[in-house]
């Protein structure tokens, strides 16, 4: 299924052509299961076999979880933590909370997931990470969370922009002027759609992104203006982007999720005040950019 080929498959597991030939047809002959469709030397998955494979995967993963983890405890005689976090606390917090806390557990293994906030609440909620990073949509009562202190939406402008003089930007500002958006379902998205129809302002919506740091990436090619998170404006480049305040606030607040009734580890804990301190430098930096403008 991962190299198209008979032979593909015999080299990832270093057995030959033909044992990898007897094999799937054995397995065909047990499940009754027509799995591949053959063409002289080509192989193409049917139907049935892409289903059984999703199947397989999913077992494959949680069997590979549980011979990591002993894995780490054999060569380290120490544990493990799975985090997640949001794409924006991926690309600045997580890698610097990560190397300062390895630098106090060398022989911890740290497990990163990055994604949505509504996958990753899953994958707390599964037990499949011990703590997540997200911006907690309502309605997630059965969630143990800790709510960080909340921080404020900024705007984001080319610096060649008329508007980057400003050292406020309104919603009417943006009216008919080209902008980057966060996706629809976004709840920051729907907030700033709110102060919009208020002031009766309509940017001209170029480009639309799921993930606020790759809205920053937009601005700073100059495809428009975007009001984003503080932890998405951080990854400004200075030379080709400014930031500035944005009025009316538009809060942001993230949470610290854990799986329901689960222990926590003094390294567990540990862990999350490291990334916790690194996120407060984040934020503190992104408002020391709005200062110097």
């Amino acid at each position: 299924m991962l190299t198209g080929t008979m032979t593909g498959g015999g080299r990832l597991l270093s057995i030959s052509q033909p044992a990898i030939t007897r094999l799937i047809r054995d397995l065909e002959l047990e499940l009754k299961l027509t799995l591949f469709r053959r063409d002289k030397t080509r192989i193409t998955p049917t139907r049935e076999a892409r289903e059984l494979y999703r199947e397989v995967e999913r077992h494959f993963v949680s069997t590979e979880r549980i011979r990591e983890a002993a894995l780490a405890i054999r060569q380290y005689n120490a544990g493990q933590i799975r985090v997640a976090a949001i794409l924006a606390l991926s690309v600045s917090c997580t890698p610097k909370a990560v190397a300062r806390f390895a630098s106090s557990y060398p022989n911890m293994v740290i497990s990163v997931h990055s994604g949505a906030s509504i996958d990753i609440i899953d994958l707390v909620l599964n037990g499949s990470v011990d703590v997540g990073f997200v911006a907690i949509p309502p309605g997630h009562d059965q969630l143990d969370h800790e709510d960080v202190p909340s921080s404020e939406v900024v705007c984001l402008l080319p610096r060649c922009h008329p508007l980057a003089g400003k050292k406020v930007i309104h919603p009417e500002d943006l009216h008919r002027q080209d902008f980057v958006a966060l996706g629809p379902s976004s709840l920051m998205r729907l907030e700033l759609n709110a102060l919009l129809q208020l002031a009766g302002s309509e940017p001209r919506v170029r480009v639309e992104s799921l993930f606020s740091s790759t809205v920053t990436a937009y601005v700073n090619r100059g495809l428009g203006i975007a009001v984003v998170d503080p932890l998405a404006a951080a990854l400004a480049d200075p030379e080709t982007t400014v930031v500035r305040a944005f009025r009316p606030t538009i809060k942001y607040t993230l949470s610290v999720v854990y799986p329901p009734r689960a222990a926590r580890s003094p390294p567990l804990e540990d862990f999350v005040n490291v990334f916790l301190q690194a996120l407060r430098e984040e934020i503190d930096f992104t408002q020391a950019l709005i200062e110097q403008s």
